[in-house]
């Protein structure tokens, strides 16, 4: 079985054939920082073919899913002058990368949100296999209430939830919680109590200890045959976002706790 490490971003338990890596940037409400995403691929890819590690579930420290990218950062790219539209393309390829990375991996995979699961978070939950919530946590795609697109996240929404639904709440950015994602389809599982949450993961663990883990990988790798993302083309859409007058708006806007300049009075 792999030694899986743990870092200043995140904590690897693996116990029992099951890796639960915990996000653990409390104090930005887990976001996913540059150093949080490189972390996650040097575990992912140390747990890649070692089929004694039967599930990955993704958990957050400190009551907080994952808010998503850390915008302060993509201030600090916006503030970049000539550079920004490289830097936006470059940071928004990383999540593209995070994203494939996840859904590709050859075990099954978990989201066990509490809390907020907001932007690039609410992406996390649609790249995993399974869902389980918290019925009161809260979701949201936020991005083009900043003057951003969701343009990573945008394909797993789809797959996961179909178009339909996924177009609401893309172009909408509208908060919802736990019990809402359970009815739209997005969650598997909803839980009303802290023990009901754990029940539900004991559940599944023991459901997928009765799979054998060498045609649950070929399972997986047939079913992503037909969803390939072109994270290339997502990563530009995202930058002409950020470089655009709207997404100066946007952060300046939401650092400032006030409406952007888009929202009209009537």
């Amino acid at each position: 079985m792999s030694k899986i490490p743990s870092t200043e971003n995140i904590i690897s338990e693996l116990a029992n054939g099951w890796l639960t890596i915990w996000f653990n940037r409390v104090e930005k409400r887990n976001a996913l920082s540059k150093e949080l995403i490189m972390d996650l691929f040097q575990i992912l890819d140390e747990v890649h073919d070692d089929r004694s590690v039967r599930g990955i579930i993704f958990r957050g420290k400190g009551g907080t899913f994952c808010a998503g990218a850390d915008l302060k950062v993509f201030q600090e790219i916006i503030n970049a002058g000539d550079n920004s539209r490289e830097l936006a393309t470059d940071a928004s390829h990383l999540v593209g990368k995070l994203f494939q990375t996840i859904s590709t991996c050859p075990q099954i995979t978990v989201s066990a949100v509490e809390g907020a699961a907001m932007a690039g978070g609410f992406g996390i939950a649609c790249t995993t296999d399974l869902l389980v919530t918290m019925a009161n946590a809260r979701y949201a795609l936020t991005e083009t209430r900043i003057g951003l697109t969701p343009a990573q996240i945008a394909p797993y929404v789809i797959n996961r939830l179909g178009f339909a639904q996924a177009k609401k709440l893309m172009l909408l950015g509208t908060s919802f919680n736990g019990q809402k994602a359970f009815e739209i389809g997005m969650a598997d599982y909803v839980s009303q109590t802290e023990d009901e949450f754990s029940e539900f993961l004991a559940d599944i663990k023991e459901q997928v200890r009765k799979c054998a883990p060498n045609a649950v990988a070929l399972t997986k790798d047939i079913l992503s045959e037909n969803h390939d993302i072109d994270t290339i083309r997502a990563a530009k859409y995202f930058s002409d976002c950020i470089v655009h007058s709207e997404g100066k708006e946007g952060f300046t806007s939401f650092f400032e706790k006030r409406e952007p300049d888009w929202i009209s009075e009537n």
